[in-house]
């Protein structure tokens, strides 16, 4: 009963997945248009998202970079890719 998801439940989670694939995709055209690349764009939704939370920056702090990188990607609902060089740039300022 709980845990499980049925067909229907699956479909509409790949079908929201494929969405957010789909906004994303645009995202990044429009701003590639407007001359922002990736890493600005990911400091922007940093921005948006109140900045890198606390428990990443304790994780950066004690060299955790992988599991600050998931922490920041639960947070802010963020890519592999835009959390990675979010973290990577938080940890190249400090």
């Amino acid at each position: 009963m709980f845990g499980r998801r049925s067909e229907q439940d699956q479909k509409q989670i790949r079908a929201l997945q494929a969405q957010v694939r789909d906004l994303e995709s645009l995202v990044l055209e429009l701003g590639g248009r407007a001359g922002l690349d990736r890493i600005e764009l990911a400091r922007l939704r940093e921005d948006r998202a109140g900045r890198i939370a606390s428990e990443c920056k304790r994780l950066v702090a004690d060299g955790k970079y992988i599991e600050a990188i998931k922490v920041y990607r639960e947070h802010t609902g963020a890519g592999l890719k835009d959390a990675k060089n979010a973290i990577d740039a938080y940890r190249d300022q400090i």
